[in-house]
């Protein structure tokens, strides 16, 4: 039995018209990261690098979107099989060492 994806996780107990505007917007944002990952193929890429790239390319839209929720659409895209994570480790904003992220291609499958 095939597992429902789930994009917007309902961790703060919204109801009705909120939840189905929360939804909205993961479904939004799980497809948006998903063109990058698209339109930048050849790259591996970090959570922290797609929000930087969208918050610099659409302040008013991702301003205030917090990095947790980029990284909600990574663990998505996984789970749909459509990314998956490197063995390459790269800096992160704090310093630390984070996981890279590449495309599926044909070629993995």
């Amino acid at each position: 039995m095939k597992q429902k994806s789930i994009s917007f996780h309902n961790t703060t107990n919204l109801e009705s018209s909120e939840l189905q505007e929360a939804t909205s917007k993961a479904l939004t944002q799980d497809e948006e990261v998903l063109h990058l990952f698209r339109v930048f193929d050849k790259l591996t890429l970090t959570p922290e690098q797609i929000h930087k790239y969208l918050q610099d390319t659409n302040p008013n839209k991702y301003r205030n979107v917090p990095l947790t929720s980029i990284r909600r659409a990574f663990s998505n895209l996984k789970r749909k099989g459509l990314i998956y994570k490197t063995d390459a480790m790269v800096r992160g904003n704090y310093g630390m060492k984070v996981n890279s992220w590449k495309l599926v291609s044909d070629e993995r499958i």
